[in-house]
């Protein structure tokens, strides 16, 4: 997975979202039955409505329409906040989601296994994240993984009820 993932590629979409006034947390092109599918993902401060993604579906699709050499062939035009599991698409976006739970898909195996999920430790500037296992055995016993960003394939936030967070805080 490449830092910038989305950055380059979609660089033309991500100025449009922002000149709107919208945070581009992601885009990514991809098939789902049999279709390909064009996600872009925005957020806000105040959070993401409806009418805001039309307003940035219309302005989206008024540039495609103009460049349809930009993405080549059919595809559906997906506008959508990033929901509660968040998806992380940078090493920034590990950076800043540090303390929570997460999910990660790796590439290759890493420890005998390509995925994880676990209290996000952080990411090192050296492009490694840090994941906290759980075990089930205690916070004494928990284990820590090194991921190589490169290596991840998908990564996205873990929704946690409050009572559970609390718990785990608490001990």
């Amino acid at each position: 997975m490449d830092e910038d993932r989305g950055k380059e590629k979609f660089g033309a979409l991500r100025k449009i979202v922002e000149g709107l006034g919208y945070e581009c947390v992601g885009v990514t092109l991809g098939n789902e039955e049999k279709r390909a599918i064009l996600r872009v993902y925005i957020d806000s401060l105040g959070g993401i409505l409806v009418k805001d993604c039309e307003t940035v579906s219309r302005a989206l699709n008024r540039f495609l329409d103009e460049n349809e050499d930009y993405v080549r062939g059919q595809f559906y035009l997906e506008v959508s906040s990033p929901g509660i599991e968040r998806p992380l698409f940078t090493l920034e976006d590990y950076r800043k989601f540090t303390g929570k739970k997460i999910r990660v898909r790796t590439r290759q195996e890493i420890g005998g296994q390509k995925r994880f999920t676990g209290i996000l430790l952080g990411a090192e500037e050296d492009g490694t994240v840090l994941l906290r296992l759980e075990t089930g055995r205690g916070a004494d016993e928990d284990e820590a993984v090194r991921i190589p960003f490169e290596t991840i394939t998908k990564g996205n936030l873990v929704f946690e009820e409050q009572e559970k967070q609390d718990k785990r805080r608490s001990s």
